[in-house]
């Protein structure tokens, strides 16, 4: 059973907001053990990070073990101080090495993120291998990542299709910013110039919508 603050009341209409506005999370990659697609973490977590700080959220995931086994303990944070935190998974990974332990971490985290938001990733059980001898314990081999974008382009790479560009979520964060922060037109463009030469913000790729939300986040008029 998971434990909580006292009270969860701010966190819990918080919730509820974030859940209304969150979409399906898009299969960004391909398990080549399974041949079956899946939302990468680094896929999920630029979809629901705009939006859980909207909401005034914040996920922390806190790693642990015992030498064989590996543990991972979510917890959902409200700017309130109010908090949710799940019981630990514990998994085994498949070979107890840095690879065997970085595809445990990465498979745990995404698990526990999913679970924890009630994200719809269209589950496609890419944990497959977990369930084959020791259970849940079995973490599974590392996922081959989608193509990221290419660097040297002003144009995003078309190898990585319509999941490599800037998403939805991240387009209504980057104009909340702009509103809140004042920025006219003008900077707005020259911004989004500035990261990769692009003319349109979505024509971003989700790697440079990061580093445009940080850029906005650090943006101070008259500078």
């Amino acid at each position: 059973m998971c434990s909580k603050s006292e009270s969860i009341v701010n966190i819990a209409k918080a919730l509820v907001a974030f859940n209304l506005e969150v979409k399906i999370i898009e299969k960004d990659a391909k398990n080549p053990h399974f041949k079956n697609d899946y939302a990468t973490l680094d896929n999920i977590v630029d979809e629901v990070r705009p939006l859980l700080a909207k909401h005034g959220l914040v996920i922390m995931q806190f790693p642990g073990g015992d030498g064989e086994k590996y543990t991972l303990r979510t917890m959902l944070v409200h700017e309130s101080g109010e908090w949710i935190e799940s019981e630990p998974l514990t998994m085994r990974p498949t070979k107890n090495d840095p690879q065997g332990i970085g595809s445990c971490t990465t498979y745990a985290r995404r698990y526990s993120l999913s679970a924890m938001l009630s994200l719809n990733t269209g589950e496609d059980d890419d944990g497959e291998q977990a369930s084959r001898g020791n259970g849940p314990a079995q973490a599974p081999a590392a996922p081959q990542s989608a193509p990221k974008p290419s660097a040297n382009t002003n144009t995003p790479s078309t190898s990585t299709g319509p999941t490599g560009l800037i998403s939805e979520a991240q387009v209504k964060y980057c104009h909340k910013l702009k509103h809140d922060k004042g920025i006219d037109e003008d900077d707005f463009r020259r911004m989004i110039s500035e990261i990769g030469g692009r003319e349109s913000i979505k024509e971003l790729t989700k790697k440079e919508a990061s580093e445009f939300i940080n850029l906005l986040n650090n943006y101070q008029k008259g500078a």
